[in-house]
């Protein structure tokens, strides 16, 4: 969660991961959690030819 926090632009699993240190798969498994909760918004990103990236971002809350 503070790793999406610190940032503005969305993050796959792969970039959570290597952030943190933890393994791509587990960073998948947390980001996966905190999208169930509605912390976090995905998104799809093609970043080539094969299956798209998923990205991650922090929910915000609105600024008034």
């Amino acid at each position: 969660r503070a790793t999406l926090e610190g940032t503005r632009a969305p993050l796959s699993a792969a970039n959570v991961a290597t952030e943190t240190g933890i393994a791509r798969v587990t960073a998948r498994r947390y980001l996966e959690y905190l999208d169930a909760q509605g912390e976090v918004t995905t998104d799809a990103v093609a970043d080539g030819p094969g299956r798209p990236t998923k990205a991650y971002g922090f929910v915000r809350a609105p600024m008034n």
